[in-house]
């Protein structure tokens, strides 16, 4: 599950993919830095995501950046990897958050332009249930769709134009999350092309609704990972992986009963 809006991401969520670039690193036959480039998530969360959007280098993977040489040099200097990139994740406020506006557990980014498609919304999903439920239990069901109801009807009135939905995560997996939108949405859906480890959210499935590693998850997927012997096998060890989900936008006005 997501952590929680307010939580920061703990260290051993750093220490649990440098266990996976380890593994990496002898089974490709790479160096250590190599792997944690293309086997964790450390790149994207050691910089400014704001900054990188803004400079249009998000998913560049650029290794001379300051961030990720200081990563590097500190790890040569026989510091702890998980330790470094935890340092450098809370010293740049690596959060995108900043002025994004929630409706519940919902929100959503308005784009002009996805390749073909115009005037796009792509949803995204946060864990700000504050009941004793899990905010995708059944219990929570109807609360959940009262905030995608109040989202759309925000979208009606501010963004007319849009035409289409779409949404990535790795809580399409679950039939808890998938039951939430129209059949439409995720009848189809595509899963993310190699490398996904180096994404954040692919990582997002070993930590549970209070923002902290889920310890039983974590056992059983380094137990696979330790006894991967190739690349191949050891992107095969996560469970779930990203789908991606997309239908016209008059699908969930009919689903949510929103004129």
């Amino acid at each position: 599950m997501e952590l929680r809006l307010d939580s920061e991401l703990p260290l051993k969520y750093f220490s649990l993919q440098l266990e996976y670039a380890k593994r990496a690193a002898q089974t490709s036959k790479i160096s250590l830095e190599q792997a944690l480039m293309e086997f964790t998530s450390f790149w994207r969360r050691i910089h400014d995501l704001r900054l990188l959007e803004i400079n249009k280098m998000e998913w560049s993977f650029d290794p001379t950046t300051p961030q990720w040489r200081e990563l590097c040099d500190r790890i040569n200097n026989n510091e702890l990897a998980d330790i470094v990139a935890y340092d450098l994740y809370l010293r740049n406020d690596n959060s995108t958050e900043a002025g994004k506006q929630y409706f519940g557990c919902f929100r959503y980014d308005f784009i002009s332009q996805v390749d073909d498609d115009c005037r796009v919304i792509k949803i995204h999903f946060k864990n700000r249930d504050n009941s004793s439920e899990g905010p995708l239990s059944k219990e929570r069901q109807s609360a959940r769709l009262k905030d995608l109801k109040r989202m759309f009807e925000f979208i009606t009135e501010n963004h007319p134009e849009a035409k289409v939905v779409i949404g990535g995560s790795w809580l399409y997996n679950l039939k808890s999350y998938q039951r939430l939108f129209p059949k439409a949405f995720t009848s189809n859906m595509k899963t993310e092309e190699i490398p996904f480890p180096r994404t954040s959210g692919i990582w997002g499935q070993f930590l549970n609704s209070d923002g902290e590693v889920n310890e039983e998850i974590k056992c059983y997927f380094l137990y696979k990972v330790d006894n991967a012997n190739s690349p191949e096998e050891l992107l095969e060890c996560f469970e779930f992986k990203i789908l991606f989900a997309k239908t016209a936008i008059e699908n969930f006005y009919s689903h949510l009963a929103i004129i």
